[in-house]
């Protein structure tokens, strides 16, 4: 392409001492018939220089180029010179993408110059008419070479003032002078000829319409934006009819595809019409069938002998007749707009032997009610297995309400799907709501991880019956509950688990006692029968002992001997009382409850002490006693003497007749909670090889024990009844120390 006007451009600038860069990197010069050049003038103007024909994509790359140039100084604007005398036209295709006016566009630049002669001047003038907003802030200015010295100067001659007269060479202004006559002497020839240039280029588009060609011209020529701008019209001419083109074609060929896509759409709407369970029949405000689908078909030809046709009207089948006053009310319904549903049973000796739905609506076509469509289906199957299903929910609904076992159906990914009214009232919940929407199922159970690991259980077992389960209440309360459960699946693998909880605390709670009793059962049975083989001996030793020693007094006559079997008797009969009197608190420790009153401790061993007074060797015995309580302290009285009488009596019974200061010491700490009772004394002890038996019944260290052998077992059966502990501490011939926490039993 002809590069010249871009060399007269730079003859003005070296003609002015002007630095200047051709932008290569920026520069369009790919296409043969446009081009464009970016010149970057003294650093701060950009001058910018499109050529030839543009179209959409070349605007497209113009103006990206454009605003690349103008990033090119980094701290600052330039002066933006807008050239574009030297293009042909500027179709509508190319000003849709060129977005050089829009407001926007000004932050770019400190000013913006156009040059405003040719197809430049067509631009500016469509703008000024269509869209003044957008040039406001751009300035006219007549030439490139006075554009440059504004843009350089910063000051805007103006082609008819005295400035700019004066500021001419002689030389330039001979120039101009000639010029102006050369213009004016050939300004008529040449106005007829370029008219007559017009007119033959207009008459050209009339003829030629759409083969049109664009003119070339010379951009000198005082014509030029005259030529420019029918260019612009024939260009735009060009577009609009090929844009015609494209959208008739486009529409034939979407006309084609939609009359296709209708002809296949109406051959498949007839095979789903025909192939329809229901009955389908249209007719018009008069009663004309319209269509109809085989089922109406065949079922007119087989309940009435009537073949029917399009066109046919259905008031003057006789055949028909009885069905004519239910039907046209039906019919008139849906003339009026309105869509309703029927449901007819038929019956026969009061049993309803068929059943049928129809559905009557309104056909409307262009906003205007055209007929009426009949959709009829025999349901009689569908509703008798409904009925059936309702029968059988009621049946279900009346189980789940009135069975005592919780019902469920869960799953992992929904929770709760649903429960029963008992599953509500196991686990205290107000509602079934309240349960559906519970957010942490898993506090359900007593162990939260138990709901895992049970669903894991069932997934590899499928199935569990009667599983003892610990479950938990609303209000925390934990239940024993035995859990039946399964796992289905359905069609999308999701699985499920249905179970049924049956609560069995209070049968858990019977079975835990039952064992107890039976626990204590057989202890009693083996203490019964030791009691048994124990007791005949230890009674019937001091009988024959008694009934030996009366025989031998009977023959006796010397008085000393006689006192002395009467001693012997006596101590046998005080061994008997003792072993009836531990027999006695024995049975009352197993048989009565347990009664918690007051305790005053210092009384209840003061009395004890006073009991054993009368014991040998009881003065011989030193006895130290310290009580420390702050707080009242609740017992069974009964139960606590009988610890304090056998444990202090043991100590009197077992001292060592022969160490200097024999001793029995109670200590004894009572607060709210508790009371710690220590008797320790410094007497004959006890080998620690015995300390595990001492406290079986009729258990005997060695053949010399003073007691009956049940003192220490009636001690710790007593202590347990009132949920305390004993232990036992002692030395052979060091002394023995018995240790009693008892609980405060204050409510």
């Amino acid at each position: 392409m002809n590069t010249q006007y871009l060399n007269e451009i730079v003859e003005i600038l070296e003609s002015q001492n002007l630095k200047y860069e051709i932008l290569d990197s920026l520069n369009i010069t790919g296409f043969l018939d446009y081009k464009c050049y970016y010149l970057l003038i003294q650093n701060s103007i950009l001058y910018v220089l499109p050529v030839g024909e543009p179209d959409s994509q070349k605007s497209q790359l113009f103006f990206k180029n454009l605003q690349k140039a103008a990033q090119i100084k980094q701290n600052g604007k330039l002066t933006l010179i807008m050239d574009a005398t030297q293009l042909n036209n500027i179709p509508s295709s190319a000003r849709k993408e060129i977005h050089f006016f829009d407001l926007s566009f000004r932050k770019y630049w400190i000013k913006i110059l156009f040059i405003y002669q040719g197809i430049a001047k067509v631009i500016m003038d469509m703008y000024e008419l269509h869209k003044p907003e957008h040039i406001e802030g751009v300035e006219k200015v007549n030439k490139p070479s006075l554009a440059i010295d504004y843009a350089v100067k910063g000051i805007k001659p103006e082609m008819s003032s005295d400035d700019y007269l004066n500021s001419l060479s002689r030389e330039e202004l001979i120039a101009e002078i000639k010029d102006l006559k050369a213009q004016g002497s050939n300004s008529n020839d040449h106005n007829s000829i370029e008219v007559s240039k017009v007119i033959d280029l207009l008459t050209s588009i009339s003829w030629e319409k759409e083969r049109t060609k664009t003119i070339k011209f010379d951009k000198n020529d005082v014509l030029s934006p005259i030529y420019g701008l029918l260019n612009t019209v024939i260009s735009d001419f060009k577009e609009l009819n090929q844009e015609y083109t494209d959208l008739k074609h486009d529409f034939y060929n979407k006309l084609q595809f939609q009359v296709g896509e209708i002809l296949h759409q109406e051959a498949s709407l007839r095979s789903i019409f025909d192939s329809l369970d229901s009955m389908i029949w249209l007719v018009d405000s008069r009663f004309n069938l319209m269509a109809f689908n085989n089922k109406f078909y065949n079922h007119l030809i087989t309940q009435y002998g009537i073949t029917p046709q399009v066109g046919m009207n259905v008031l003057e089948q006789k055949e028909l007749a009885g069905q004519y006053e239910k039907t046209i009310h039906r019919i008139n319904v849906a003339l009026n707009g309105k869509e309703e549903n029927y449901r007819d049973f038929y019956r026969e000796q009061d049993k309803i032997v068929k059943v049928v739905d129809s559905k009557i609506f309104p056909v409307v076509l262009n906003k205007e009610i055209s007929g009426v469509a009949c959709l009829t289906n025999d349901i009689t199957e569908s509703f008798e297995a409904k009925e059936r299903i309702k029968n059988n929910e009621r049946i279900i609904a009346s189980v789940n309400k009135n069975i005592s076992e919780a019902i469920y159906r869960s799953s992992h990914e929904k929770g709760l799907i649903f429960i029963n009214d008992a599953f509500v009232k196991m686990f205290g919940f107000k509602t079934k709501d309240e349960l559906y929407n519970h957010a942490k199922l898993n506090s359900l159970y007593a162990n939260p991880d138990d709901r895992e690991s049970l669903g894991k259980m069932l997934i590899r077992k499928k199935e569990v019956t009667n599983m003892e389960v610990q479950f938990q209440k609303k209000n925390g309360e934990v239940f024993t509950g035995l859990l039946s459960s399964m796992v289905s699946e359905d069609d999308q693998g999701a699985k499920y688990f249905d179970g049924a909880i049956r609560d069995v605390t209070g049968i858990k709670s019977a079975q835990e006692k039952l064992k107890k009793q039976n626990r204590e059962l057989k202890k009693l049975n083996t203490e019964l029968d030791s009691f048994v083989y124990s007791a005949s001996h230890d009674l019937k030793a001091p009988l024959s002992s008694v009934k030996g020693l009366i025989n031998l007094a009977k023959n006796e006559n010397d008085k000393e001997k006689l006192a002395h079997y009467l001693d012997l008797v006596d101590k046998s009969i005080n061994k008997l009382d003792d072993f009836i009197k531990d027999i006695v608190d024995l049975s009352r420790n197993a048989r009565q409850e347990v009664k918690p009153e007051f305790v005053d401790f210092n009384e209840i061993i003061q009395d004890t002490m006073d009991n054993y007074q009368y014991l040998e060797n009881f003065d011989k015995i030193s006895k130290k006693i310290n009580i420390y309580s702050d707080h009242e302290f609740f017992s069974d009285k009964r139960r606590l003497k009988v610890i304090f009488n056998n444990l202090i009596s043991n100590s009197i019974r077992y001292f060592n007749p022969f160490i200097d200061n024999p001793y029995v010491e109670i200590c004894l700490k009572a607060d709210k909670e508790k009371a710690v009772i220590e008797i320790s004394d410094n007497g004959l002890g006890i080998e620690s090889k015995y300390l595990e038996k001492i406290f079986e019944m009729f258990f005997r260290a060695s053949n010399n024990s003073k007691g009956t052998g049940i003192g220490l077992y009636i001690v710790k059966e007593t202590i347990q009844k009132i949920k305390g502990e004993i232990n036992v501490e002692s030395k052979l011939d060091k002394g023995t120390k018995f240790t009693v926490t008892l609980p405060n039993l204050k409510n």
